[in-house]
């Protein structure tokens, strides 16, 4: 059992280095992690593909959305805050910008900027079961 949990534990490390040297976890991400690691040794493993899950449902509603005629800018800006509130509470800093850019496509009603930031996000976020590269 020690030797499946060492490799579970190995597998984590190496999924959340792929994160880090891909640019898409940043301090916040650490702090999360001390602060959490302390009550649960299985921490880490739960909150990835959470966080991955919930911004991949919230990103194949943004995409419904602006499917959609006449775009419901409204929802737009909803779910884009969504996205940015997980990414930022979760320590991934370039996702929780790209909102940014996206969000100001939003507020210009600009259709062809949403869709540049939405495929920009959804390019971005990081697939848990895959093994990293």
């Amino acid at each position: 059992m020690a030797s499946s949990r060492e490799a579970l534990n190995q597998e984590l490390q190496q999924i959340v280095n792929s994160l880090k040297e891909q640019g898409i976890l940043d301090s916040q991400f650490w702090m999360v992690q001390s602060l959490k690691e302390a009550n649960s040794p299985f921490f880490l493993a739960e909150l990835i593909p959470m966080f991955c899950h919930n911004v991949q449902t919230t990103l194949r509603d943004l995409n419904r959305t602006l499917e959609k005629e006449p775009v419901n800018y409204h929802d737009m800006n909803e779910l884009t805050m969504k996205i940015k509130g997980c990414t930022s509470s979760f320590g991934a800093r370039r996702l929780a910008l790209a909102c940014v850019t996206l969000r100001r496509a939003v507020d210009n009603k600009n259709k062809d900027g949403m869709w540049l930031g939405f495929e920009w996000n959804k390019a971005r976020i990081p697939n848990p079961t895959q093994q990293p590269g």
